[in-house]
């Protein structure tokens, strides 16, 4: 593994670190609540229902649900284009401004495709045109809110020694699964409103911005000569490995947030805000386990960090499975709590590892890349969630299982490889 610089500035004090978990927990919590109301707010615009006619081939198509994971996967998309961009940015412009950019950009983002969908809501704007412009608003939103993750992700970077490394990205991703775990919990609100818990967590990005302006000391650019360094790849022989890790890890991921709010809604047989209710409370249940995954485990885990998946990811496997045969709403806990235990043992260790094997001033690119791949798996999988939950509510799980099934296989035959 090539070297890295240990630590690129001095220590930031706690009150500053807080101000950084806050602002990764505000990604967290912007990346759940949509997750957590989008479905039933897609049903309650009717989204399900568009038909989108084809003249050339004469010809009707009416994707039902895919319609409405498009719409997470083209956020996805759109985070998956510009996060690289951004993380190499914030190696010749620093992070801190980077991290600010994207918390008020999350604001000003939910502002506008909270206005489309409350067109929509009130029958001023309906169909195709309501779907194009919802799309439109939340390709912008993704753009201007994408800076924070990769820029955060380099600056724990920057203040860490090589050591302290695997145990910082676990804060980072600790206060991050806080967020996963708050998002939808703002669900609750949907009895006020669909769009109530955008505006409050809108709110929320807001406060956290000033406190980072305010207390987050800048730290020195990597590249402080400004010269626009070459483009990291994602096929670079030092961290492909872990790319393909993470691209299949949030594909999953991805494909079972996205479909669940549906699942809920159609196994149990509730309304849409019930629905809401109920997942945001699965959410929580998941997020809990990935905190006690952590606490008790990862922070207290000293050997490679690439070990940790050995034990992580059979307990992903072991929730697809039961979702797939899920039939009332303890099982349906019980597999999203096994789900957040085996992400919160697999998360950090791919992503600790990557950063080891690049220089300090390639940081904040590989952050981004590795922004990027999650944002490619959450395009990937609610496009084939949506397509599978169309032929059968149970396909997106048991595919889910099949492949995690195949990626431990694989992790078993080159585990050797991976030690050395």
């Amino acid at each position: 593994m090539s070297s890295v610089s240990e630590v690129n500035a001095i220590k930031p004090s706690n009150k500053a670190m807080f101000s950084l978990y806050l602002a990764m927990m505000c990604v967290g919590m912007g990346q759940t609540v949509v997750f957590a109301i989008l479905p039933m707010l897609g049903r309650e615009l009717q989204l399900d229902k568009l038909i989108f006619h084809i003249p050339f081939f004469n010809l009707d198509v009416q994707p039902k649900e895919l319609a409405i994971t498009s719409l997470s996967a083209l956020t996805a998309f759109v985070f998956f284009i510009v996060a690289p961009k951004w993380g190499r940015l914030s190696d010749r412009w620093g992070r801190k401004p980077l991290i600010i950019l994207g918390l008020f950009g999350y604001v000003i983002g939910t502002l506008l495709f909270n206005a489309v969908a409350q067109l929509g809501l009130s029958g001023v704007l309906l169909g195709v045109p309501l779907f194009i412009l919802l799309i439109i608003s939340r390709a912008f939103h993704a753009v201007i809110m994408t800076p924070t993750h990769p820029a955060s992700a380099a600056y724990m970077v920057d203040v860490t020694t090589v050591h302290e490394r695997t145990k910082g990205m676990g804060k980072l991703q600790a206060f991050n699964q806080i967020g996963v775990m708050v998002g939808p919990a703002l669900a609750w609100f949907v009895t006020l409103s669909y769009l109530a818990p955008l505006y409050i967590q809108a709110g929320v990005s807001l406060i956290v911005g000033v406190l980072v302006w305010r207390y987050l000391p800048p730290i020195a650019a990597s590249n402080s000569s400004g010269k626009k360094l070459p483009k990291l790849s994602y096929f670079d022989p030092r961290y492909r490995v872990y790319i393909a890790i993470g691209f299949t890890i949030f594909s999953l991921l991805g494909m079972v947030q996205q479909t669940l709010g549906f699942y809920y809604q159609d196994i149990l047989g509730v309304d849409g805000k019930r629905a809401a209710q109920l997942f945001s409370t699965a959410m929580v249940i998941s997020s809990i386990s990935v905190l006690l995954a952590q606490f008790l485990v990862v922070r207290r885990y000293s050997g490679l960090p690439m070990r940790l998946l050995r034990v992580g990811l059979p307990f992903m496997l072991l929730s697809y499975l039961l979702l797939a045969n899920a039939s009332n709403i303890a099982m349906l806990y019980l597999a999203m709590a096994l789900f957040g235990f085996g992400m919160g043992l697999t998360g950090p260790s791919f992503t600790a590892t990557a950063t080891m094997t690049v220089e300090a001033h390639e940081q904040g690119g590989l952050a981004g890349l590795l922004g990027a791949i999650a944002g490619l798996g959450f395009m990937f999988g609610p496009l084939l969630g949506g397509a599978l939950y169309r032929i059968s509510p149970s396909y997106p799980y048991w595919c889910a299982a099949m492949v995690m099934s195949a990626v431990i296989l694989l992790f078993m035959f080159f585990e050797k490889s991976w030690r050395a």
